[in-house]
């Protein structure tokens, strides 16, 4: 062993192992989470609406677009699962494949929820691409409750445990809001104006 090796040896022989690092450990969580996203969302200007299942969305939808007189039309990517919707129950409103403008309203799906916040989880992937969700006006977005997780640490935890970790994760808290300009709230600055959240059994 020569003269390096021994210092080494000396200085390995000498170092305390490290501990393990502590996990945080969350509260438990006590709250039903359906109702505490619902509310959360709601106060952050988001409209919320609970339905029964996800195939009474083109229906919802197509109420909505009434009320609000807004053009009967909706905007989907072809790559989304919110193609395979029943919407013929809903006639009289077109699915428009083109990307959509600032005054077109276009429908998705969301990964998960988080209840703390109200906040939605958009995760990249083939049938999901991540610039839609900045182009619309108004944006309809299915949710199924089972999605809705208390925190973003749980939302971390499960896309671990899944194994894929996707390139680029969204969390959208109501509608697109800045006060930049003048300290003026102004809406539709990144992404949509006005968020519509159907929460689905």
């Amino acid at each position: 062993m020569n003269a390096r090796d021994a210092i080494l040896a000396t200085v390995k022989a000498g170092r305390r192992p490290e501990p393990a690092p502590a996990r945080y450990a969350l509260p438990g969580w006590t709250t039903d989470a359906v109702a505490q996203f619902a509310a959360r969302a709601q106060a952050t200007a988001a409209d919320v609406h609970e339905i029964a299942n996800v195939d009474d969305a083109p229906e919802a939808i197509w109420s909505i677009l009434v009320k609000k007189n807004a053009a009967r039309s909706v905007h989907i990517p072809e790559v989304s699962e919110a193609n395979a919707l029943p919407w013929q129950r809903a006639p009289g409103l077109s699915v428009m494949r083109e990307r959509p403008s600032g005054s077109d309203s276009a429908v998705s799906f969301a990964n998960y929820g988080i209840a703390e916040t109200g906040t939605l989880v958009f995760c990249s992937g083939e049938r999901s691409p991540s610039s839609w969700h900045y182009l619309p006006g108004l944006e309809f977005v299915v949710l199924r409750r089972a999605l809705i997780l208390p925190r973003l640490e749980n939302v971390i935890d499960t896309l671990a445990e899944r194994g894929a970790i996707p390139a680029t994760v969204n969390l959208v808290t109501g509608p697109s809001r800045t006060a930049d300009i003048e300290q003026t709230i102004e809406r539709g600055a990144h992404g949509p104006r006005e968020l519509c959240i159907l929460i689905a059994g």
